[in-house]
């Protein structure tokens, strides 16, 4: 199939984007645990987040269980066991014997967004703290007055440097990494702050998942929330994508059709986000088992029924979804399920980890995968190389016919 693509594209029928989208939409298809690549941790509690760097998509960051934050470079492996398993060590460790080290868990680790040079750690210790990766000290904190459950930075925002931070309070705090204040709070939660999701087509918006299941949309401009989710208040099918923004226009329509408070989305059960790439549709899960995608332009379900799935009922899980927004990756207890986002089908069920998994990452630029487990550790889903594995048994053909040879042979 991708031979016959190949030739499409080198007669000119197929477009550089499109080919290129086919290309990533297969090798993320084709995904399976990789015996080539192995990160090879020191943490000593349950991986709960990750992130690969924006910039350069080449250091993942994680967070665990026992108050640490590593770093590890997924380009260039620390060594090779038996000649071709790269072995990525972490290049960088703070933890609890570090000197401002957390000393509780740290439920986000997240990099700044535009430089591998910051990143930033939230922890049950209710402290945001912000970190010179060069120096591996703390550059400046945030006291929080709960528990941190969630942490999240605007990954397109250019006229503002602020950390959206979720605890056991009910407000969500915007922390300025400029000032090293805390700029506003946005009260309406009834609740904690579960999830904290940026917009990916406006700065301004931030999306937030209470305890207690309730999703509610914010222009960190004005006062107050001016949306939220009601699961009774749906469309069907997908939306086809937009060009010009209107989010003013919207926000006036979406205001005036408030939902019942009787129908929050996931009752009494803490929402988990994730917008997809393209900023067009919103993400959610709750420990009731149900996930659920919703057009952000409109507010509305989307109504896509995915099949069967078991969530852990009390931590924030971390999702990941593919550039061309066709897989989701759910973290179901032991287990990673693919589910395919608009047929709602189980498209490939992961298992690798010994324990439940917290969270996974898609890193769009090498089309792999990364999740974290309460095993502690991080396993790597990497694209089948078809290519590669007829070279190498070429290779080992080779090898076979010189071993064959003698004295006489020409």
């Amino acid at each position: 199939m991708w031979l016959e693509e190949l030739r499409r594209r080198e007669r000119g029928e197929l477009r550089a984007r499109r080919f290129e989208a086919l290309a990533r939409s297969r090798r993320a298809a084709s995904l399976a645990l990789s015996n080539r690549k192995e990160i090879a941790t020191t943490h000593h509690g349950a991986v709960n987040s990750l992130q690969v760097d924006l910039t350069e998509g080449r250091y993942l960051l994680s967070g665990a269980s026992d108050g640490s934050a590593a770093v590890f470079d997924l380009k260039n492996a620390t060594e090779y066991e038996a000649g071709f398993i790269a072995k990525h060590r972490n290049i960088l460790l703070v933890d609890r014997q570090h000197e401002h080290g957390h000393k509780f868990v740290v439920s986000a680790a997240i990099w700044y967004p535009v430089d591998t040079g910051l990143f930033v750690t939230a922890s049950f210790d209710t402290y945001v703290k912000v970190w010179d990766t060069n120096s591996t000290q703390v550059f400046m904190d945030f006291k929080m007055p709960g528990k941190v459950y969630s942490a999240a930075m605007s990954p397109i925002a250019t006229t503002h440097m602020l950390i959206a931070t979720g605890s056991a309070d009910v407000q969500v705090r915007l922390c300025d990494i400029a000032s090293g204040a805390f700029t506003h709070t946005l009260s309406g939660h009834h609740d904690g702050i579960m999830s904290l999701e940026w917009s990916t087509s406006s700065e301004w918006i931030l999306m937030s998942g209470g305890c207690n299941g309730a999703i509610r949309f914010w222009d960190i401009r004005r006062a107050g929330c001016f949306l939220v989710l009601d699961q009774l208040w749906s469309q069907q099918g997908r939306r086809p994508p937009f060009l010009d923004s209107t989010m003013d226009k919207d926000q006036k329509n979406l205001t005036s059709s408030p939902p019942s408070k009787s129908n929050s989305v996931q009752q009494r059960t803490g929402s988990r986000l994730k917008t997809t790439t393209d900023g067009m549709h919103l993400l959610s899960s709750g420990s009731d088992s149900r996930l659920r995608i919703w057009d952000i332009d409109s507010g509305c379900n989307t109504l896509v029924n995915f099949e069967a799935m078991r969530l852990h009922p009390s931590k924030p899980l971390q999702l990941a979804v593919t550039d061309d927004s066709s897989l989701v990756f759910v973290p179901c207890m032991g287990s990673i399920k693919a589910y395919n986002m608009w047929s709602g089908t189980t498209f490939q069920t992961f298992r690798g980890h010994y324990d439940h998994v917290n969270c996974c990452y898609y890193n769009s630029q090498d089309q792999e995968l990364y999740t974290g487990s309460n095993d502690r550790q991080i396993l790597v889903w990497s694209p089948a190389t078809p290519a590669l594995t007829e070279m190498e048994d070429d290779d080992k053909r080779q090898e076979g016919f010189a071993a064959d040879e003698d004295n006489w042979s020409d």
